[in-house]
Parts: C-alpha cells; sequence; structure tokens
C-alpha cells in the first residue's frame, strides 16, 4: 500500500487547510479544516474495504466529533468525507465508489482508488483545492477594443469598423454581420 497520508496532508495544508490526526475505534483519519470547509481523509488498504467501511467510518468520525460541528456554523454546508485508496479497485468496485460521491447524505463526499502519485492525490482532491491553472494572456488580449476587433474580423471581416464606429446604426452593424455569415 502506498503512503496517501503524507500527499494529502502535504496538499491540504498548502492549500491552506490546518490538518490534524484523528481516530475512531482506532482506525485513523485526516481532519482537516479552513474558513469556508472542514472534513475528514480516511485512507482504506483496498477497495474493498473502503466499500465495506466507509459509510461505518464515516457515521463514527461525525458522532464523535458532532459537538465540533455543531459549533462551526455555516461551514456545516460544506463538510466533506474523503475516502481514498491506493489499491485498485475492478470495474464493479470503480462503479460502487462512483456512487459514494453521489451520495450526499449527511457530507459532501470524494472517493477514489487506485492512487499512486501525488499528482493522482491532487487530481482526486481538486474540489478541496484552490484553482490551479492562470492562464497567459498576450499584451493584445488585455487590450479588449483590440480583443473585440479580433473576433469580428474572423466572422465578419468586413464589419469591423462598422461594428466599432459609433456613427453606424446597430442595424446596419447587424446587417453586415449578417450578410457574411
Amino acid at each position: 500500500m502506498t503512503d496517501l497520508k503524507s500527499p494529502v496532508q502535504g496538499l491540504l495544508q498548502q492549500a491552506g487547510y490546518q490538518t490534524w490526526l484523528a481516530s475512531v475505534d482506532g482506525f485513523g483519519a485526516i481532519a482537516f479544516e479552513d474558513d469556508a470547509v472542514m472534513g475528514f481523509v480516511c485512507i482504506f488498504e483496498d477497495a474493498t474495504t473502503l466499500l465495506n467501511r466507509w459509510n461505518e467510518v464515516e457515521t463514527k468520525l461525525l458522532t464523535k466529533h458532532a459537538s465540533s460541528l455543531q459549533k462551526a456554523g455555516d461551514k456545516t454546508w460544506n463538510i466533506y468525507s474523503v475516502f481514498l485508496s491506493s489499491g485498485r479497485a475492478n470495474d464493479i468496485e470503480s462503479r460502487a465508489i462512483r456512487w459514494i460521491e453521489e451520495n450526499l447524505d449527511r457530507t459532501r463526499k470524494i472517493a477514489a482508488c487506485g492512487l499512486i502519485s501525488r499528482e493522482d492525490v491532487a487530481r482526486v482532491l481538486l474540489p478541496l483545492l484552490p484553482l490551479q491553472y492562470q492562464p497567459l494572456m498576450d499584451a493584445e488580449d488585455l487590450d479588449l477594443t483590440q480583443r473585440l476587433r479580433s473576433r469580428i474580423a474572423s466572422i465578419a471581416p468586413s464589419a469591423v469598423s462598422a461594428a466599432l464606429d459609433n456613427k453606424v446604426s446597430p442595424v446596419e452593424v447587424v446587417r453586415l454581420l449578417g450578410a457574411e455569415s
């Protein structure tokens, strides 16, 4: 079994969550919380164990921490239960694991198996992580008039100057745009 605790804790902490270890009946979990979200990450040895125990473990964790959860205010709408395993799931188990995420009773859920790398863990935890993609824009993309001019030119080249000219009526611009489509 691949160690998933370290990458899970590391990714959550990088995302600004406080994390700590929690346990219930000898089953360990990683608890996490920030200003808007809180939850538990439970790591299972294999897909079969995950499928057989996720509901019981979720219930026990929520029961054990009920008083803290009740004091969380609006965060109680954003409680996540995350169920992970490095073990591979067969086709039937994979379908059952996907259904766990459809179960919105008590908490929002994330479930996945076959996690080997930090990248696998990051992909699964994306709903909890800040946006990862920051688009790079060319200098011309920052000039909105130029962007609009380029778009119009790609649709109706002869209408470019008319579309951005205040002296041309909107009806005439529509006529020009329609004439080329």
